[in-house]
């Protein structure tokens, strides 16, 4: 099932009535949102707010049970079955949509048998069948954009947890994703290694001429200071809704919504 919209105009992501649960706990309560191709989007709330529910429902790692989510045009996890009844798409169709999502997680999830060039080169030769010279080329690319150029050759337990994230980065953009997406990628950091991802980070997003793909980034994080500068549009989310969405000055320094004051008001002092 493919959306009616021009290709160039239409958003990346296109995210209508979206609703999510586990059991009786409804997570989800009808989220709608488009996110612009090349756009930085950050999503912002209070934990168990649904914010990575919703970026997981994004490539289909949490299948959704109502709504739709449309990635470039294309619903996304499910076709139409017998009788207009949608039903789960083949898993093959999902992984192939997945290949043009990168996924950065909170923990970096690097096979440990090898180095940090066959990590980030892996998902080229077995998902994309790239010849491995080219994939070799394209890896000391990627790491040399998130700055692990030298550490190529290394094992991930030699590596910190800066340098594990920013690998697991650098996994992601070889791939050439259309879209990229982050789900509170230094949650699980020693404080004094945020930065250096942060950096990164900044650095993909203000440098799309440095990539060969588009720098669509959806990222959910609580760090304020990340959404102030390099987001686009800072969206708030709570209790499974959107509660207030904007450019970053408005919704960090003159939020509109009681929810979102309070929020941020938290977070920032």
């Amino acid at each position: 099932m493919t959306m009616p919209d021009d290709a160039q105009s239409r958003p990346m992501f296109r995210i209508r009535n979206l609703h999510k649960s586990y059991g009786s706990l409804e997570v989800l309560k009808g989220v709608s949102l488009d996110v612009r191709p090349g756009e930085v989007m950050v999503i912002v709330g209070p934990s168990g707010s649904g914010k990575s529910t919703m970026l997981r429902c994004l490539n289909f790692l949490e299948e959704y049970e109502k709504g739709e989510v449309y990635f470039d045009g294309g619903l996304v996890g499910y076709v139409d079955g017998a009788g207009g009844r949608r039903v789960r798409d083949r898993e093959r169709n999902i992984a192939e949509m997945r290949a043009h999502m990168g996924m950065v997680f909170q923990h970096f999830h690097l096979w440990p048998h090898k180095t940090v060039l066959q990590n980030v080169i892996e998902g080229l030769i077995v998902v994309k069948k790239t010849d491995r010279a080219v994939a070799m080329a394209r890896g000391l690319e990627v790491l040399r954009l998130v700055g692990l150029e030298e550490k190529r050759d290394a094992y991930p337990n030699l590596l910190s947890g800066g340098q594990m994230q920013r690998a697991a980065i650098a996994r992601a953009l070889a791939m050439e994703p259309k879209a990229m997406l982050f789900d509170e990628p230094t949650s699980s950091l020693d404080p004094e290694l945020v930065g250096e991802v942060l950096d990164v980070m900044r650095s993909l997003a203000r440098n799309a001429e440095s990539l060969s793909h588009g720098t669509t980034m959806v990222v959910v994080t609580h760090e304020m200071g990340f959404a102030r500068e390099v987001a686009d549009r800072v969206v708030m989310m709570d209790g499974g809704v959107i509660v207030e969405e904007g450019p970053p000055e408005q919704i960090l320094r003159n939020p509109t919504h009681p929810r979102t004051r309070a929020f941020i008001s938290k977070v920032l002092h």
